[in-house]
């Protein structure tokens, strides 16, 4: 019982024992910040390729069915997507009519972990998705005019008039 009792007040190499048993979650931190960086950078190839295939299928979805839409959205992926890290992917497209025409593509996968493996995370589960509408929606504008006095010199009330009915003329054709 002394000799326990000596060890635990000496107070002589006390930070070796403390540096042991705080090196284990600081490595762990680490190597979890590692897998996150690996997994967020293979989201946001996802992200980009999501984008792109879902603009370029926004102009022929109306008229795919959806296993073609879908043939088409894998393939359009898969063509921009060359990330061998991402494990099980899955493109899901969704066209639909209300309030407007959209198409949303929806990816996910998996990265296998290096670090978190060692902690119970075997791999880290990553998703994005994209979104496009189109479609005939009346358009507002608001224009602010300036009628104060700093207008009358050198033509600009005539030259402002002229230019906010060629601006409407334009938004109306």
């Amino acid at each position: 019982m002394s000799v326990l009792k000596r060890f635990l007040q000496d107070a002589r190499g006390g930070i070796t024992p403390m540096f042991a048993l705080a090196i284990i979650p600081v490595m762990g931190l680490t190597g979890a910040a590692i897998d996150y960086s690996r997994a967020n950078s293979v989201r946001t190839a996802m992200q980009a390729a999501a984008d792109s295939t879902a603009l370029m299928l926004s102009k022929d979805a109306s008229t795919l069915t959806p296993s073609q839409l879908s043939t088409k959205a894998t393939a359009y992926f898969n063509a921009l997507f060359n990330r061998s890290e991402a494990k099980s992917l899955a493109i899901t497209p969704v066209y639909s009519t209300t309030g407007g025409s959209q198409l949303t593509i929806t990816a996910s996968a998996s990265v296998d972990s290096s670090f978190m493996k060692l902690m119970g995370y075997p791999q880290l589960n990553i998703g994005t998705n994209s979104t496009v509408k189109w479609g005939n929606q009346r358009l507002r504008v608001a224009l602010v005019l300036d009628n104060t006095g700093s207008m009358a010199d050198a033509g600009k009330m005539t030259a402002m008039q002229t230019a906010a009915k060629s601006l409407l003329t334009q938004l109306k054709n």
